[in-house]
């Protein structure tokens, strides 16, 4: 009982000063705000809106313990086994190969490393990519979570608003030129430009090319969140910012945690193979 309570986050009160232990960085974050509503679907009564969850039904269970199946039987050893960092090549290369007929991604020009879900990958980029006071550039709302990960590496954000074509990008580029007047300059500009989280909206592919232009111009580096693109019950599909990157300065975040099932937590970056290494 005792033990359920604890699994539960129900603590009693403290017999030492636990928090004395933790460090700076650890005493400056707070619970998390995802956390706090995934709780909820514990709840048999309680059907969540809020954590994004898929359909249960969706899941496509029987496809899944059939291919269980044949990996335990035919590749047990090597499933089983410790892997590459960069994550279980076959995967990888299938990926590659996938997004180049998907997207017209040349695979020549991305190496991809899975993560634990694209939670994981949020963290990498925060800790690969930015300093305490780089300016981080982020769309008006976003992602709850993408900001908690990014906030541990203390970076400057900077908002852009939303309309219904995505991030107004001509008011980022209002927003760099004053910067650079300020000898100042962005880093990276995280979007998420299909499907929008919390908005919904999509970002034109006017926008998109045009996103790209100013990161040469201005040289910084995007990174495109994308989730919920496979998502399109209607309308024309768009191509990932990532499809027109002639020089490599986007990194694509993808996960199956929305097109299979999100307790495989497994997601990948695809990005210029001198960042992925």
């Amino acid at each position: 009982m005792e033990l359920e309570k604890r699994l539960k986050g129900k603590l009693e009160a403290p017999t030492l000063n636990y928090e004395k232990y933790f460090s700076e960085k650890a005493l400056g974050m707070k619970a998390s705000e995802i956390r706090e509503l995934l709780k909820l679907i514990e709840s048999s009564d309680v059907i969540s809106l809020a954590g994004g969850l898929p359909a249960p039904e969706t899941f496509p269970v029987e496809i899944i313990e059939e291919i269980t199946k044949e990996v335990l039987k035919d590749h047990a050893a090597q499933a089983l086994q410790y892997g590459t960092t960069k994550g279980f090549t076959p995967l990888r290369l299938a990926l590659a190969e996938w997004m180049r007929k998907r997207y017209e991604i040349p695979i020549s020009k991305v190496d991809i490393m899975i993560t634990s879900g694209s939670q994981q990958a949020l963290d990498l980029i925060g800790r690969v990519f930015m300093n305490p006071g780089d300016i981080v550039v982020v769309e008006a709302p976003t992602y709850l979570a993408a900001l908690q990960a990014f906030k541990y590496y203390e970076p400057e954000f900077i908002q852009i608003p939303l309309d219904d074509e995505g991030m107004n990008v001509d008011l980022l580029e209002e927003k760099l030129q004053e910067l650079k007047k300020e000898g100042k300059k962005v880093k990276v500009v995280y979007t998420i430009p299909t499907f929008q989280n919390p908005a919904g909206v999509t970002m034109s592919e006017k926008r998109r090319r045009k996103l790209l232009e100013l990161a040469s111009q201005y040289d910084f580096i995007i990174v495109e969140d994308n989730p919920y693109g496979e998502l399109r019950y209607s309308g024309e599909h768009i191509k990932p910012i990532k499809a027109w990157d002639e020089e490599g300065r986007g990194l694509y975040l993808g996960t199956f945690s929305k097109i299979l099932a999100p307790g495989f937590r497994i997601g990948w970056i695809a990005g210029e193979p001198h960042f992925i290494r």
